[in-house]
């Protein structure tokens, strides 16, 4: 009886085997397709079927959804990501990664839900705070979203966008603690050191404001000076909440606005009501008009600008824009040589003039040239630099022109601009071999006129 039971156990087991080994067999075959496959899609297919083979691979779930996800098929990715998670078989990366794929299928509240799962569940991986941030500021969380970023500035204190993202909400919810976030980020990356002293000015300035309405609109200029408008247009509106009858908050409210791709007209309109006799409202409502390209409406309200603040060079160059716009150079010049007489000390002005003499083509040799030439006396960096290098390239002094560019490669190599004028110097002086060099250099670098040079010039 007992070796009947044997022999009938040892045959179910034979036969189990003989069942069950062909679909393990296939199993481990299409996982090792997917290691091998040339796509995505194929790849994901093959994890997908390799893990319904092999039931207890749950993990599998999770590499056919990562799969999925850089097909594209955020649908798919959905559900194998789902079912790892069923399968208690998703990691922290998982997570985040099934929180993308929702928000990359447009569903921004589901992704929303699962990375604050994640959070719940303590499945963090490097970029959850960061998705977190995220959502909060879509929400307008602005604390919420400081707290998650602080979280990820202790957990990776090398992170310099870390810091750079936080220190730009601290503007907003904590200004004294902003600076040093801040300075931790240009400290680390120095790309973030120019952003960081502006808007280390900006909330010098703001501590010293003379009401809180007022605070929060220097603060909200800073964050538009380094293009956050979308935080600079929440700073604007915690102005207005602290002053409704603040002109000035109303006036950069509608520049915000139009920056973040609203109509602004009417808090400009309020703004006037408000205050006519004010510079600022006057400036921003001429800079509205010049981007509809009402030019005439333009002109007044930079007119009035420069009345209103006689002695700010800033209404004077943003006049003489206005000028030259609508086709009156003579003015124009008036205007930016007026700048300079305000600021002579100031590079930015010199600046001005020169290229406003470099994009007319006109007073190059007696007026262009020397305003560049004073700006890079003033302040020896390589946009002022390059500068001067494109208005002595456009004056045709060649030699002069690739020696103050290459100045300036030595401060900046990267710098895109610089790599175009020089390309374009050595071109006039028939180098064709390092014409190409440095265009090539600029268009890889993200100059749009370096590409049309190359097709045109240099086929």
């Amino acid at each position: 009886m007992r070796r009947t039971a044997a022999r009938s156990a040892l045959i179910f087991l034979l036969l189990f085997l003989a069942v069950s080994m062909p679909i393990v067999w296939s199993g481990y075959l299409q996982i090792r397709q997917a290691e091998a496959a040339a796509t995505y899609a194929d790849k994901a297919s093959r994890y997908a079927k390799s893990a319904r083979l092999l039931p207890w691979r749950a993990d599998l779930y999770e590499l056919a959804g990562r799969a999925y996800y850089h097909a594209e098929e955020y649908a798919s990715a959905d559900a194998m990501y789902f079912a790892a998670f069923n399968k208690g078989a998703l990691s922290a990366e998982g997570w985040t990664a099934w929180g993308d794929v929702n928000y990359l299928n447009g569903d921004t509240a589901r992704a929303s839900e699962i990375w604050n799962q994640a959070f719940v569940a303590g499945k963090i991986s490097n970029e959850l705070y960061s998705r977190l941030a995220g959502a909060a500021l879509l929400q307008e969380e602005f604390e919420s979203a400081a707290r998650y970023l602080q979280m990820q500035a202790v957990q990776r204190p090398q992170d310099a966008p870390a810091h750079y993202r936080l220190g730009l909400l601290l503007a907003l919810t904590d200004p004294e603690h902003a600076t040093s976030e801040l300075l931790a980020a240009s400290n680390l990356d120095p790309q973030f050191v120019a952003p960081a002293q502006t808007l280390h000015s900006a909330l010098s300035k703001a501590s010293s404001a003379d009401s809180p309405s007022q605070k929060f609109v220097v603060i909200g200029a800073g964050l538009g000076s380094v293009n956050e408008w979308s935080l600079a247009r929440a700073a604007f509106q915690s102005a207005i909440r602290a002053d409704e009858t603040n002109a000035e908050a109303w006036a950069w409210l509608g520049e915000a606005n139009q920056r973040t791709g609203r109509a602004g007209d009417a808090e400009l309109n309020r703004a006037l009501g408000l205050n006519p006799n004010s510079s600022i409202v006057r400036s921003l409502r001429g800079m509205y008009f010049q981007r509809i390209g009402d030019q005439r409406r333009a002109t007044s309200e930079f007119e009035s600008s420069a009345q209103l603040a006689p002695d700010d060079p800033v209404r004077f160059v943003s006049l003489g824009n206005a000028y030259a716009l609508s086709g009156d150079l003579i003015r124009a010049l008036d205007a930016f040589e007026y700048a300079v007489a305000l600021a002579p000390e100031s590079a930015d002005y010199w600046r001005a003039l020169a290229e406003f003499c470099g994009r007319q083509g006109i007073r190059l040799d007696d007026m262009g040239v020397p305003a560049a030439q004073r700006a890079v006396v003033i302040v020896r960096d390589a946009d002022t630099l390059d500068t001067l290098g494109w208005l002595l390239y456009l004056a045709g002094r060649y030699p002069e022109s690739e020696r103050a560019l290459l100045d300036a490669l030595k401060i900046d190599p990267l710098n895109a601009s610089v790599r175009f004028h020089l390309g374009l110097t050595y071109l006039q002086i028939g180098d064709r071999p390092r014409a190409f060099e440095s265009l090539i250099h600029a268009r890889d670098l993200g100059n749009p006129d370096a590409d049309a040079v190359l097709r045109q010039r240099l086929p």
